[in-house]
C-alpha cells in the first residue's frame, strides 16, 4: 500500500500550484477527496491567484499550541512563508501527511518526522490506484516542467522509466 493510500493530506500551494498549471487540478482533488485538508494561510494564498479547491476542508489554527508551534517553526526556519508553515502545522496536528513541491517545507517537515510527497509521489500514487495512466502521469509531470517546476534531468528520466514499467505489469 502506498504511504498516501490512508493518511489524511495537508496541502501546500505549491503542489496546487503545479496541478492547476497543467490543467490537473480535477485529478488532485479526486484522488485526495475526503481527506485532504487545507490551511487558511493556504486558502489565501491559492484565492489570491483565483485558484479554487474543491473537496478541501480548511483547518484553520485554533489552539494555543498549534499557534505556537507555527511561532517556533517560523523561528527556525526563516524562509518559509505563512502558506507553507500553516500546512505543516495542519500536517503535525492533524497526523496528515504534507503535500509540498516546495524544498525548504519538504525538508522542515522531514526534520520534524512529517511524511512529505510532493508532484512525483502525487503522480505515482495516481498511477498506483488506477486513477491515471504511466503516459499521463509522465506527460502531467513535462507540462509542470514547462511551467516552471524545476526537477532534475536524472528525476525525470527516472520517472519516465518507472512510469513504462507501470504500464508493463
Amino acid at each position: 500500500m502506498h504511504r498516501l493510500e490512508t493518511a489524511s493530506v495537508s496541502v501546500d500551494s505549491s503542489v496546487v500550484v503545479d496541478f492547476h498549471l497543467t490543467g490537473s487540478l480535477a485529478f488532485f482533488e479526486g484522488v485526495f477527496a475526503g481527506r485532504m485538508l487545507m490551511s487558511d494561510f493556504v486558502e489565501e494564498e491559492l484565492g489570491k491567484s483565483q485558484i479554487r479547491m474543491h473537496g478541501a476542508e480548511i483547518a484553520p489554527l485554533t489552539k494555543d499550541e498549534e499557534w505556537a508551534f507555527f511561532a517556533e517553526l517560523r523561528k527556525r526556519k526563516p524562509g518559509l512563508g505563512s502558506g507553507e508553515l500553516g500546512a505543516i502545522t495542519v500536517a503535525k496536528f492533524h497526523n496528515a501527511s504534507l503535500l509540498t513541491n516546495d524544498r525548504q517545507a519538504r525538508q522542515a517537515a522531514d526534520d520534524l518526522e512529517i511524511s512529505v510527497s510532493g508532484a512525483i509521489g502525487i503522480l505515482e500514487y495516481g498511477v498506483e490506484t488506477g486513477k491515471l495512466s504511466g503516459p499521463a502521469a509522465v506527460k502531467i509531470l513535462e507540462d509542470m516542467i514547462r511551467e516552471g517546476a524545476w526537477i532534475s534531468e536524472d528525476l525525470l528520466e527516472l520517472f519516465r522509466r518507472k512510469m513504462i514499467e507501470a504500464g508493463r505489469e
